[in-house]
């Protein structure tokens, strides 16, 4: 069993690896034909942010836009410096509502008149691996008409419906499934038919899933077709999370108090579950994607 000094002494390095990338590189963070890469932040987070998305800038694959989008004006008009760093390389940094997480792929939705390109989510608090974008658009390339997601949690149903979320395992590779759940965190392919799907529907997360993206997303996802497939290859070894300070964090509220099962009797009609429990268990893809190699990093 290795030392829990293992996994600490590999997030300092990759945290101290971005820092001076951050502070030395002069690359472009974006590169033509490639899907746009969203992120949200808030509070003393937007300190760090930069991190995780110079995690990205330093993929083997590059985004064609990378958005960071920001409810606080202030923030927006003075970034911190490691911010101003990355925008001089083509990072966009925008001014939206507080929809809590919802952050990160609504404004987005609204702000493109009609989709034609996948848009990848992720969140603030991990650093990716080389080859995370490239390793996730190698299986949607599989099926590029449904979403596609690193993680997803597989529904468990019974015979009298859905079990809770809690006991919903993280899925392995998977094709597409509306038994699948994806967990956006580590990322989320949306394709444009489930973007346009999503376009106009404030109100409605606002008042079912104010802070459940994840669920929201599933039943918008399952409404269109769109139910991602999984590509389950990572684990916290190569995916690493950034310490965010104390207190309750979402994924302690929505998980351990039970939020995600409140959201989902609120947004989840019975049609929905009725689809949902229909779907059989998916199975494996024929190939497990492998990463692009990463060339030198700046």
């Amino acid at each position: 069993m290795s030392s829990p000094l293992v996994p600490r002494a590999r997030k300092i390095l990759r945290f101290t690896a971005l820092t001076f990338r951050n502070l030395l590189s002069r690359k472009p963070v974006t590169a033509p034909q490639g899907p746009v890469v969203s992120m949200t932040s808030y509070g003393r987070r937007i300190r760090t942010v930069h991190i995780p998305l110079e995690s990205i800038a330093a993929g083997a694959v590059l985004p064609s836009r990378l958005v960071l989008w920001l409810d606080d004006a202030d923030a927006v008009a003075a970034p911190t410096r490691g911010l101003r760093r990355l925008l001089r390389r083509g990072l966009e940094i925008r001014h939206c509502a507080d929809d809590g997480p919802h952050k990160k792929y609504y404004p987005y939705v609204q702000s493109v008149p009609q989709h034609t390109v996948p848009l990848v989510t992720a969140d603030d608090d991990w650093m990716f691996p080389t080859g995370w974008l490239g390793t996730l658009l190698a299986l949607h390339a599989e099926d590029p008409t449904t979403n596609t997601s690193h993680r997803a949690r597989d529904i468990l149903v019974t015979a009298d419906g859905l079990t809770e979320y809690a006991a919903w395992p993280l899925a392995g590779p998977r094709a597409p499934s509306n038994r699948n759940l994806a967990t956006g965190g580590w990322g989320h392919v949306l394709v444009p038919a489930m973007l346009e799907a999503l376009r106009g529907r404030h109100e409605e997360f606002r008042r079912l899933a104010p802070r459940a993206d994840d669920v929201w997303l599933h039943r918008v996802a399952v409404e269109s077709g769109t139910a991602p497939s999984v590509v389950g290859r990572y684990d916290h070894h190569d995916v690493l999370h950034m310490p965010i300070g104390d207190g309750p964090t979402l994924a302690s509220d929505n998980v351990g108090d039970g939020g995600n099962d409140r959201q989902i009797r609120a947004a989840w009609p019975d049609r929905l579950i009725e689809a949902v429990i229909a779907d059989p268990r998916p199975r494996r893809p024929a190939t497990t994607p492998r990463a692009p190699r990463a060339g030198r990093a700046a």
